[in-house]
């Protein structure tokens, strides 16, 4: 019987082959955490009694979720953070104006290749998957694979999203990668590692890539990736010296699930509170009043999302009703975006620019929502409460949908404004 990407990159870790099901204490290639739980990981390990990471060299840290201090609490914990970072000797410390997004920016640098494995304390590692990379969130037990090396794992099943078709006019990845963890079973995702390729993904470029993996870990899935192909090569050539590896399920590995999506059959999509996964066409939702808008998140990560909605709001105004955030995800994507014009006509809309990382979406510091108050936005979830106030609500969708919204000032079907 083959092996699927999944155990492929699993046996490498391993140094033996492995196959679904085993229990396993993998070596990572590389492992990441943020600003919000340095302090954490640290307070464990001094009452373990840990005085050195077990491989100081492999930790990356960015400060993404709070790059920009709202508190003297805030501040503080920044000032933890870089004592921590000295007192472990840890060399990938992106701060404040550093790197952006944490779940984006190591790939524009180089950290992240095919095959790789990364094991990580934030659930949204997955995004790493658009280089074939497979990244494996653990949470808080983060701690014991900084002083130990690893943790025990176990080898996920594998469901495989196969891609047809093109995408319609107007229609964008985002709504393809939420129509899609709306199709999987919740027993078929549970612990799944999600291997997403096929004919169409030739068509998707790498932001929508992204999405694509960073959507599944909301039902369940334990990891996703992209089955990596010339794109992954064209991305990388000018990012890293290290060899590639283009790795894909042999031709007799087992698939617990096989799915084929037809992109070409996509709407505009809609999660509605209170998952990600309840998902409806935007048809059923137009004219829903708006008082909230936000553009950002590792589920809206390139320059591609910044570009739809320059495109909707070119020459016109926000309405006057909603207030609109925009978070670019990283330093290179915000330069580029500046460069290209669409910060400007973002601004000129009435946009609130903020700092590259996570924006609104780490909730709670920038752009709180008050009761009675209604969302759309690019982030990652829509449970009551995410945003601020409990009474609120939270609806996912594109950038395309959140900036037409944004403009009409209810939630609004975005292909008018992208059909020439």
């Amino acid at each position: 019987m083959g092996q699927t990407i999944a155990e492929k990159i699993f046996s490498r870790a391993c140094g033996r082959p492995v196959k679904e099901g085993d229990i396993i204490y993998p070596e990572p290639d590389l492992v990441t955490t943020h600003d919000w739980y340095v302090v954490n990981f640290d307070k464990v390990l001094q009452e373990l009694g840990i005085e050195r990471l077990h491989a100081p060299h492999k930790l990356l840290i960015s400060t993404d979720h709070e790059p920009v201090a709202t508190s003297p609490l805030a501040a503080q914990r920044q000032r933890q953070v870089r004592e921590i970072v000295r007192k472990y000797g840890i060399e990938h410390f992106y701060d404040v104006g550093r790197g952006g997004h944490g779940h984006v920016f190591p790939m524009e640098k180089g950290f992240v290749r095919p095959g790789m494995l990364v094991i990580a304390y934030d659930i949204h590692v997955t995004n790493y998957g658009a280089l074939g990379c497979m990244g494996i969130p653990v949470v808080t037990e983060i701690s014991e694979v900084l002083a130990c090396g690893n943790v025990w794992l176990k080898v996920p099943h594998t469901v495989r999203i196969n891609l047809v078709g093109q995408l319609g006019p107007g229609i964008t990845i985002r709504d393809v990668a939420q129509k899609m963890i709306s199709l999987i079973d919740v027993d078929a995702a549970d612990y799944a590692a999600f291997e997403i390729g096929g004919p169409g993904l030739a068509s998707v470029d790498f932001s929508g890539r992204q999405v694509l993996c960073n959507t599944p870990i909301e039902i369940g899935a334990k990891t996703a990736f992209i089955e990596p192909d010339q794109q992954t090569l064209d991305y990388l050539q000018t990012r890293t010296s290290e060899p590639i590896e283009l790795i894909k399920s042999d031709p007799d590995a087992r698939f617990h699930t096989v799915i084929e999506i037809d992109l070409g059959l996509v709407e505009p999509q809609v999660a509605v509170p209170p998952t990600p996964d309840k998902v409806v066409g935007v048809s059923q939702l137009v004219g829903k009043k708006i008082d909230h808008a936000f553009l950002g998140s590792c589920a809206a990560p390139g320059i591609s999302d910044l570009a739809m909605a320059a495109r909707i709001l070119k020459g016109k105004k926000i309405h006057e009703s909603v207030r609109f955030f925009v978070t670019p995800s990283t330093y290179e994507v915000m330069s580029e975006a500046t460069v290209l014009g669409y910060i400007q006509i973002l601004v000129d809309a009435g946009a609130s620019i903020t700092a590259p990382g996570c924006g609104v979406c780490a909730g709670g510091k920038i752009g709180t929502m008050a009761d009675g108050e209604v969302s759309i936005n690019t982030g990652t979830r829509n449970d009551f409460g995410r945003l601020g106030a409990m009474n609120s609500e939270i609806y996912l969708a594109s950038a395309a949908t959140v900036a037409a919204s944004a403009l009409v000032g209810a939630i609004t079907d975005p292909r008018p404004y992208l059909i020439d």
